[in-house]
């Protein structure tokens, strides 16, 4: 079995090679790049690393306008490794199995499946913001705290409820996928369609999890921020009505000065963070991986 990870990136220099790095520890076999544009040496990177078992195919400006230009690379990559599995995620997520290693987990051999969503949670920001034990192996996961307890409806929440953190929703799940039936991919990679007539079975992963890290420094947001502004600027019709609503709702911070409060929000200080595990709202990965049934499925 052949498991393959297409990693996206825009400017996340600091965390690209520990995302490499931690997908070969827990058995992926090849990694491909798909550098939107990056310009902080995230790109530079990729290429001075490329060899085996990291390949870097930059996103073309075709894919950048035309849904169809990018779902047919994306399937043009799967057949060029040739995999059995293809992993989707971006730079800052980091997909945890539960013992380590993605190959026990005996949904990979369930030949009968073809998409597995990947429950995704937030890292907590503490009072001195990101903590990320490191490596995240097993042996850290009763320290890896992350957003456990969905918001319903959480962007109207958000609309009245402003005060609420961001980083503490739980994001919809990404997804590994056979491409054997592979039609397209949904934007963001959150879902996939199977071809017309033939099978396409979804499950939800009993065994892994993705700890996702949209927070870190206020530098890094600030990027964030500059590069979503400028992509909604050059390419307006990219993400249809309802897309990428988080992005729009970072977009149309006013000033400097609402971007820090928005960075400054996302932090929990000690009787917060400590109230928040109190309550179940805060949970380890170790909690969640030995817990699974609590997993929402995003759908």
């Amino acid at each position: 079995m052949k498991l393959v990870a297409v990693v996206g990136v825009m400017d996340e220099r600091v965390l690209l090679p520990g995302c490499v790095r931690h997908l070969y520890e827990i058995g992926v076999d090849e990694v491909v790049v798909r550098d939107a544009g990056s310009t902080d040496g995230s790109l530079e990177w990729a290429q001075a690393h490329q060899g085996p078992r990291l390949r870097l195919v930059p996103v073309g400006e075709d894919e950048k306008t035309q849904p169809s230009a990018w779902h047919a690379r994306e399937r043009e990559i799967a057949e060029q490794t040739r995999a059995d599995w293809v992993l989707h995620l971006d730079a800052d997520e980091f997909w945890l199995p539960a013992t380590g290693r993605l190959r026990d987990s005996p949904q990979w051999q369930d030949d009968g499946l073809d998409l597995l969503r990947v429950p995704r949670y937030n890292v907590a920001l503490g009072p001195q913001g990101l903590d990320l034990p490191w490596p995240p192996t097993p042996a850290v996961y009763d320290r890896l705290w992350l957003f456990a307890r969905p918001i319903p409806e959480f962007r109207q929440h958000l609309a009245t409820h402003p005060l609420t953190p961001w980083i503490s929703g739980v994001p919809v799940p990404k997804i590994a996928v056979r491409p054997r039936h592979l039609a397209s991919l949904e934007l963001g990679c959150h879902d996939a369609q199977g071809q017309p007539g033939q099978p396409f079975v979804r499950a939800l992963s009993r065994d892994l999890i993705t700890a996702h890290l949209p927070f870190s420094t206020a530098e890094r947001f600030a990027r964030k921020l500059a590069n979503i502004r400028a992509l909604f600027s050059a390419y307006p019709d990219r993400f249809p009505p309802g897309a990428a609503w988080h992005w729009r709702r970072w977009a149309a911070l006013p000033d400097e000065a609402a971007v820090q409060a928005e960075f400054a929000l996302q932090h929990l200080d000690a009787q917060e963070f400590a109230s928040l595990r109190a309550e179940g709202a805060l949970q380890s990965a170790r909690q969640l991986l030995d817990h699974p049934e609590g997993h929402p499925d995003g759908h």
